[in-house]
């Protein structure tokens, strides 16, 4: 009790910070609101953009918001088409930016997909940026291209390159003290290990895990807002900051391999404190115990198995292969069996209620929560 009143007044003293800081912004002379209104003006639109990395979710973002500049700025979204290599080749692309447009203003042509495209393929682009028609911006989405590609280099001399990676496990204790600092905040140490504590690492594809970056961006921010800058340690991370349903599934499998029923409880009741959604939290749970029985199918009783090999047969990041093969000494057939059999009737108990409401305690239907917690409970059964 004592944790959920502290962060709702982080909450609360968060929401005051963001509006001072609003009020900062808007404040000051009138001369002072013109400068800020020439310098907020967005850099001209170049000829050739490319867009690229293993971080989808924001290569997405970057793509979506060229798109809404463009549409903004020509008042149509006709003044936007888009091509997928994988069904499209270049020449088609060429001859709709060569062919002159009805539309005022300027236009977009978008390539997405665009490493399906072979190296010749990519090369006849090359020519066209070389001389491209003026009011015509092509845009180039790809997964990856290597940084001596000659497209890359082409769009790099006409326009702009953009290269968002998801930082590899090594890379994320770097990642996040950079973008804090970019909020203006710098975290301690331990405060540091406790945000990736709670946040957990990133699983799963490039785009879910470009997606779990976003989490850690908004906690960020809502930590920068709390501590107005500055510096936050350890404590500030617990009273703003919410661990991800993710983060409690794993501790939560963990505990109910280990027979922790005290602490899977306490796990659940912290997932439902933080506002997640017992529909949720229901299914990333069995997606974890199924991921698990997976696993001892792909090991076939065998004790070692390689973690890249549970990595690539599963379809999951190296970090959650690893925390798999952590579980399955505690998490074993019958626990997998028994976990399945009660996740499935609590399912089935689930279908036809009410969404979770503001209202709900704890962010949570009340039925729900009941139906979760007694499937927890027969998954701590003995035998």
């Amino acid at each position: 009790m004592k944790l959920i009143l502290r962060r709702s007044r982080a909450v609360t003293a968060v929401v005051h910070a963001i509006e001072a800081r609003g009020r900062r912004r808007t404040a000051g002379d009138g001369r002072g609101a013109i400068l800020r209104l020439v310098t907020a003006q967005p850099p001209p639109l170049q000829p050739a953009y490319l867009f690229r990395g293993s971080d989808r979710s924001r290569v997405r973002r970057g793509v979506a918001r060229l798109r809404r500049r463009v549409v903004e700025e020509s008042g149509s979204d006709l003044s936007v088409t888009v091509f997928d290599a994988r069904e499209t080749g270049p020449d088609e692309v060429i001859d709709a930016a060569q062919t002159p447009s009805f539309v005022l203003g300027r236009r977009l042509i978008l390539v997405t997909s665009a490493q399906a495209w072979k190296s010749p393929q990519r090369t006849r682009l090359v020519a066209y940026l070389e001389d491209p028609m003026p009011d015509t911006i092509l845009a180039v989405e790809a997964a990856k291209y290597g940084k001596d590609d000659a497209l890359a280099k082409a769009v790099a001399r006409a326009g702009q390159v953009f290269t968002w990676n998801v930082p590899r496990k090594s890379e994320l204790d770097a990642w996040v003290d950079k973008r804090a600092g970019a909020q203006g905040l710098h975290l301690t140490s331990s405060g540091r290990r406790r945000l990736v504590a709670l946040l957990g690492w990133p699983e799963g594809s490039d785009e879910g895990a470009g997606e779990h970056l976003e989490i850690y961006e908004r906690e960020l921010e809502k930590l920068a807002a709390y501590c107005g800058g500055g510096e936050a340690g350890e404590e500030e991370v617990e009273a703003v900051c919410s661990a991800t349903v993710e983060a409690h599934v794993f501790a939560l499998t963990d505990a109910v391999g280990r027979r922790q029923r005290a602490r899977a409880f306490a796990l659940l009741e912290q997932s439902f404190a933080g506002g997640e959604d017992a529909g949720r939290v229901l299914y990333a749970l069995l997606r974890q115990v199924r991921q698990l029985g997976a696993l001892h199918e792909l090991a076939g009783g065998q004790e070692r198995v390689e973690g890249s090999q549970v990595a690539k047969e599963l379809g999951v990041h190296p970090f959650t292969a690893k925390k798999l093969l952590e579980q399955r000494r505690t998490f074993g057939p019958a626990e997998v069996r028994r976990a399945l059999v009660a996740l499935a009737a609590a399912e089935t108990g689930m279908r036809g209620k009410a969404p979770a409401t503001l209202e709900s305690a704890g962010g949570a239907d009340q039925g729900a929560r009941l139906v979760l917690e007694l499937a927890l409970a027969r998954m701590l059964e003995e035998g």
